[in-house]
């Protein structure tokens, strides 16, 4: 037997085939069936038009395009010798934006992805978390509206914000910006306390132990519960490989498969088309199924996401979390959450070190139009993982340019005989419900995927 349904839900339009035997899932196929072409649209272009048309990619991880971009560029600028000199205020700038847009998303994606699909395996009464009327949904939207205004204080407007340039940002906040970023910020701080963990934001930075979930109260104790009655910690598995390819003061980056190394070849990631349509009719054929792509690191398919920083970065309380239950939904939602309290933490702490007096911008003395030829490649740590972006300049325009997006990474097809990572993650699963919950762990983009 067959069953064909349609993930949707924000920016996650997918296509889900699940084949079944003895009720079970013997099979699955995810097809993204949306292409938008932004690769496409970037070739002859100006490099500087990137900084316009990358952070429309995604509506909700514009911030992380928009550095990966700037981050590319400024490649291009160290790879012909001219390195550019930014100032700490404005990397400063840089990821506290991208930081706060990873804080939104996250508890968005909490209450309006994960909480009203897992009390529905227990009640249709979705009580404070139904979509639109329940009180916890409406705090979670509200709390993740306000912390939002301080993105946009820095990038003028959320999303597709531009303020990032090679050389620095265009961004230059007063004493009072910062004190108004701090308050918007506040209000994740407080909801978080309340609302998430129940707990203050201290006593939960200090978990180390998998038996300090029993400490959890409100939203996190009810979604624990929740995820023990219907077997969440041992659905969801995949392969437990691990990549994290960038890096900040709070990820380092790094991969598993058997052992930690954190040292990463960015050469060896690689995209496969096999299963991938072509803007080419003549090179379709039945095998194509999906506008994704499918990566791989040295010939391997690995999971990236908060669960692959949580583990390449050493926290000790998603570790010990995954040791006991290994890559399964609980842990792969709980290393979010746990994500979120250390965002939220560190931003606060990356605001009260901005110096005002300080340049946000420093004008390279080279204009990127001038160069004959030249290619780079950045990555970023985006809400769903890690983003890669390469650019190929030639005659001061853009040959090409090459987007993966974490959601490839994670839901992309087959890799030679490789099933894709959320693929595997849903075979042996008892029903639908449970593999869209599955699927929807991983924070299903489709437009990101088919750009």
């Amino acid at each position: 037997m067959k069953t064909v349904d349609i993930v949707e839900r924000i920016e996650g339009e997918a296509k889900l085939n699940c084949t079944w035997k003895d009720g079970i899932i013997s099979d699955a196929r995810i097809d993204f069936l949306n292409f938008r072409g932004f690769e496409y649209i970037l070739e002859g272009k100006s490099p500087l038009d990137a900084l316009i048309y990358t952070p429309r990619i995604c509506g909700i991880c514009g911030q992380a395009h928009l550095k990966a971009t700037v981050d590319a560029l400024e490649n291009v600028y160290e790879n012909i010798g001219e390195k550019l000199e930014v100032t700490q205020k404005a990397k400063l700038l840089r990821q506290i934006g991208l930081n706060i847009e990873i804080i939104d998303s996250h508890i968005k994606w909490f209450y309006l992805f994960i909480m009203p699909d897992i009390i529905k395996l227990d009640s249709n009464d979705l009580g404070i978390y139904e979509p639109l009327k329940g009180q916890r949904w409406l705090e979670a939207c509200k709390t993740a509206s306000e912390t939002i205004k301080s993105l946009a204080i820095i990038g003028g407007q959320w999303p597709h914000s531009s303020y990032m340039l090679p050389g620095g940002v265009v961004s230059d906040p007063t004493l009072m910006d910062l004190v108004n970023m701090q308050n918007y910020l506040h209000s994740a701080l407080v909801f978080f306390e309340k609302s998430i963990a129940g707990i203050s934001l201290e006593n939960y930075l200090s978990f180390d132990s998998v038996n300090n979930i029993e400490k959890l109260n409100s939203d996190m104790k009810c979604f624990k519960d929740l995820c023990f009655k219907h077997n969440l910690q041992n659905f969801g598995k995949s392969y437990n490989r691990f990549i994290t390819l960038g890096e900040t003061n709070l990820f380092k980056n790094g991969k598993i498969k058997i052992k930690l190394v954190n040292k990463i070849d960015l050469t060896k990631v690689s995209e496969n088309s096999d299963f991938t349509f072509s803007m080419n009719e003549k090179e379709n054929n039945d095998k194509k199924h999906t506008w994704s792509k499918s990566v791989s690191y040295n010939d391997n398919i690995y999971e990236t996401g908060p669960l692959a920083r949580a583990i390449t970065s050493n926290r000790k309380f998603i570790k010990d979390i995954h040791k006991n239950y290994a890559d399964s939904v609980f842990t792969r939602v709980m290393s979010r959450l746990d994500e979120l309290a250390y965002l939220i933490d560190d931003t606060k702490s990356l605001i009260s070190k901005i110096n005002i007096k300080e340049d946000s911008f420093i004008k390279p003395k080279i204009i990127l139009s001038e160069i004959e030829k030249a290619s780079a490649i950045s990555v970023v740590e985006a809400t769903r993982g890690s983003l890669y972006h390469k650019i190929n300049i030639e005659k001061g325009k853009i040959k090409s340019y090459d987007v993966i997006t974490p959601t490839v990474w994670n839901l992309g097809p087959v890799y030679k005989k490789q099933k894709g990572i959320a693929q595997n993650a849903m075979i042996g699963l008892p029903s639908i419900e449970i593999a869209k919950i599955v699927l929807r762990s991983f924070d299903v983009c489709s437009v990101c995927t088919t750009h």
